[in-house]
């Protein structure tokens, strides 16, 4: 495995653990100022779902957001009530983020056949793979997309399983995030990795979206989210851009 795997032994070493996986995607569509596309996520141990599931709504509902939480709904009256969203998770030890930012110019739907949606679900291999451990075990949560083959997500769950035969995945399946608050944690966190990204601040640097971005950035200790880790090692929150050069997201153990 070599690099790929540093910290695996630290993660992994003392007792097996079940995890649920949120995921989540954001600008994914090559839209204008859409640069980059990202795809995220949320691991929770299964035993603190639901107590972090009721911890989320509760600050929701004492901060006012009372519907969904989205990215795409911060907005400068909602300001502080995100940033006490983002607060919690990185305050959480238990919680821990991963993305995958990919650049869209750079992505040729031909090296998959033509098949775009394809390329799509690789990208989401390569964000899942490098964080499912020997002798642990996963249930992955994908928000609904409408897709064009007719079984992406089991096709997903297959090639997983071959890739990280000593891991367990329990299930791979999509949910609705509307009534789920850590697919909603998970959004939000997607939504401002792309973002920082796209350099969408750069437009309105005193955005609500640019401040909540900036709140995390400060969290982690990073200058900005446009930080690429230096490898996916199990981490608080790792940020990995693929290198289109480099055989187009396809699967790899190295």
């Amino acid at each position: 495995m070599g690099g790929w795997r540093i910290g695996e032994e630290e993660r992994v070493g003392a007792v097996a653990m079940e995890y649920v996986v949120y995921c989540d995607e954001s600008r994914h569509s090559a839209k204008p100022g859409n640069t980059h596309l990202a795809i995220g996520g949320l691991w929770v141990p299964l035993v603190e779902r639901d107590r972090i599931s009721r911890e989320v709504r509760s600050i929701a509902r004492e901060n006012g957001l009372g519907s969904e939480l989205k990215w795409s709904k911060v907005s400068g009256k909602y300001a502080v009530a995100y940033e006490r969203i983002v607060e919690y998770f990185l305050t959480q030890p238990s919680l821990n983020f991963r993305a995958i930012v990919v650049e869209h110019a750079k992505f040729d739907p031909e090296l998959h056949g033509g098949d775009r949606e394809l390329g799509f679900y690789k990208f989401y291999f390569r964000m899942l793979e490098k964080w499912l451990f020997a002798d642990q075990s996963y249930t992955v949560l994908l928000d609904f997309q409408k897709n064009k083959g007719a079984d992406r997500f089991g096709d997903l769950r297959r090639v997983l399983v071959n890739a990280v035969p000593k891991a367990t995945i329990h299930e791979l399946t999509v949910i609705e995030s509307s009534d789920t608050p850590l697919a909603q944690l998970c959004d939000i966190l997607t939504g401002a990795v792309s973002a920082g990204w796209c350099e969408a601040h750069l437009a309105n640097p005193s955005s609500a979206k640019s401040r909540i971005g900036a709140f995390l950035a400060r969290g982690l200790g990073w200058p900005s989210l446009r930080v690429s880790s230096v490898s996916p090692a199990w981490s608080k929150f790792n940020v990995f851009s693929i290198d289109l050069t480099d055989r187009e997201g396809e699967p790899s153990h190295g």
